[in-house]
This record gives structure tokens, C-alpha cells and sequence, in this order.
């Protein structure tokens, strides 16, 4: 099968687009025939070697799918070949995936495999943290980091749909105007001429963030923490910048912050009960047009190393959706 394959582990510059052996079944889970798949910023830090999932190479890369059923392990309970489904697992940038039956889910047949495809991972990151464990209420602050990236512009239209006054933060101007005027962020904080602290101080009238879903990591997971109200919830999605940050105990203790790992792809894995309710309504929020999912582009398997070049420059706004099979 054709596929992007990191070769051995370095960089980008060891992806290669080749003929890869079909993946094998597992007992618990299915190969998948791959229609769409959907970059993720993991799929950089991967070849690098500074992510903390790497198989041994060489592995097909790429994280999020949809895509058709076409074999069944003998200890799968759920699905069957021929069903339509959104999933998680390596090897998304292949014809062909092994996936575990427990990190897929089935496609309402209202949404179609292109837009399935930016679903689960980013969305279902976006929504498990903001409702689940960041338990945002209406008319609360929730400041989105990375807020023009694929999960950042989930949070932002998932933060609207919960009632939250929604502040976008992007270190771009240009993607900031996007963040705001098609998804609905109440107010933008462009990192480029603006300071952060001062800017959430003015918009929150002094309160600070009642909720920060950070998916960067690094200074801005400093500042919040320095900017956030009383029982503040702040959910650590992941770390964009490359720079693991540390919450002091004491700055919990003085406001009552919470720090929060929102790991979603472990959820799925260990918490089926917790993970398929929110993906239903997660399709649910699509279907109704409460939400639109970000994508961008749709891009050829050939074109995909350079999409991942332009991601790594923070080149990228929303969700870049590759095109791996045949279906139109």
C-alpha cells in the first residue's frame, strides 16, 4: 500500500512517501480502508523523537482517520466490515490501518468521511476538556491557546456552543481575524503586538480565566497560570511550544487552581463508557451546525510532507484533511 513512512527517527526530513506492508489485525480491533486523514501536530514531533508515542521505526505515520471496515478481529464486539467509522491509531497516512476496535467510532451518515476525518482526535480532545473535565459553565472566561490550530479552533466554537466568553489567543494577526470572524471567539489576543496578562486582565474586568485549555505548553501556560480566577480549571492538552511547563504548587494553593491532563487518546483506550457519549455528541454538534469543523484544505497523499514542513513553521490554520483513498 502506498503511505508516508518515517524511515528512522530525526526529522522530517526522514519521511518518505513509498509502498508499505498492509498492516496486520489484531484480535480486538480492525483494518480500516483509509478515505481521509487528518494532520495533527504530533505527526511533527513523532519524527523528531519528542513525542511520548513513537513506534520503532520504520512507521506510517499519521494519527486520525475515517474510513471503511474491511476486516474484524474474532474478539471484536461492536463493529462489522462494511461500517463507516472516525478513529485514532497510527497509520493514518496509509490505504490501509490497524485500529483498535475501542479508538474508533461510527459515522453518522450525515457527516461525510472528509469532514469525519478532523473529528475525533482534535474535536474530541476539545470537547472531553472543556465539558468533561474543565466543567465550563455559561457566561464563564475560557481562554483558548493555540486558538487558530486544528483542536485550538475546536475549543473556540465548543466554548461558544457551552456559553463561555470565549477569548482566542494566536501569536499571528492574520489568524487571529480568522479565529474571530468565522468561529466566533469573543475577543482575540494577538501575541504578536499585544500583551497577554494585560490583555486578560482588561477583558476579564480583573477576574481572570475561569478556564484555559492550553494546548501549548511553554510561557503562555506561565502567564495563565499567573491569570487565572478562583477555581480556575486549567487543562494541559499538549505542548506546541516544545517546552514542558511546571504549575507551583503554591500558585494552586493561594487561588484554588486545578491543573488538568486532558489525555483523550487515553480515554478512549481505558474509557469507552466516557469516550463514545462525547463522540456522539461531538457528531451531534456538527450535525445541528452548532459547530464547524476547521478545515482549511484538502491535500493529496503526495502533498502531505509539505503540509507537515508548513505546520512545523506554524504556518497552518485549522485542520489540514489529506485525501488517502478513493472515494469522492
Amino acid at each position: 500500500m502506498r503511505a508516508i513512512v518515517c524511515t528512522k527517527i530525526g526529522g522530517l526530513q526522514d519521511l518518505k512517501i513509498m509502498e508499505f506492508a498492509k498492516p496486520t489485525l489484531r484480535p480486538r480491533g480492525v483494518i480500516v480502508k483509509v478515505e481521509y486523514a487528518a494532520l495533527n501536530f504530533p505527526d511533527i514531533l513523532q519524527p523528531k523523537g519528542i513525542y511520548q508515542d513513537i513506534p520503532d521505526p520504520p512507521f506510517v505515520l499519521g494519527l486520525e482517520f475515517s474510513g471503511t471496515v474491511v476486516e474484524v478481529g474474532a474478539e471484536c464486539k461492536r463493529l462489522k466490515v462494511g461500517d463507516r467509522v472516525v478513529g485514532m491509531g497510527q497509520g493514518a497516512f496509509g490505504e490501509y490501518l490497524s485500529a483498535r476496535e475501542q479508538m474508533c467510532f461510527s459515522l453518522p451518515a450525515e457527516i461525510d468521511f472528509k469532514t469525519g476525518a478532523s473529528l475525533p482526535l482534535s474535536g474530541g480532545t476539545a470537547l472531553l476538556g472543556l465539558q468533561h473535565y474543565g466543567r465550563l459553565a455559561e457566561g464563564e472566561n475560557l481562554i483558548v491557546l493555540g486558538a487558530t490550530g486544528g483542536t485550538g479552533l475546536y475549543a473556540v466554537q465548543i466554548g461558544k456552543a457551552l456559553g463561555a466568553n470565549v477569548i482566542a489567543v494566536s501569536s499571528v494577526a492574520e489568524k487571529s481575524r480568522v479565529a474571530w470572524a468565522k468561529f466566533g471567539a469573543d475577543h482575540v489576543v494577538n501575541l504578536s503586538n499585544e500583551v497577554l496578562s494585560d490583555r486578560i486582565g482588561e477583558i476579564t474586568s480583573g477576574k481572570g480565566g475561569d478556564v484555559v485549555y492550553d494546548p501549548v505548553g511553554g510561557d503562555l501556560f506561565d502567564i495563565c497560570c499567573k491569570n487565572m480566577a478562583m477555581d480556575g480549571r486549567l487543562l494541559s492538552v499538549g505542548f506546541a511550544s516544545g517546552k514542558v511547563p511546571s504549575l507551583r504548587a503554591n500558585m494552586a494553593l493561594l487561588r484554588s487552581i486545578a491543573l488538568i491532563g486532558v489525555n483523550w487518546s487515553g480515554i478512549a483506550w481505558h474509557r469507552p463508557e466516557i469516550s463514545h457519549p462525547t463522540m456522539e455528541i461531538l457528531f451531534d454538534l456538527v450535525t445541528t451546525k452548532k459547530i464547524t469543523p476547521p478545515i482549511n484544505r484538502v491535500i493529496t497523499l503526495e502533498d502531505t510532507m509539505k503540509a507537515l514542513y508548513q505546520m512545523d513553521q506554524r504556518q497552518s490554520i485549522g485542520k489540514t484533511v489529506v485525501k488517502v483513498g478513493n472515494e469522492s
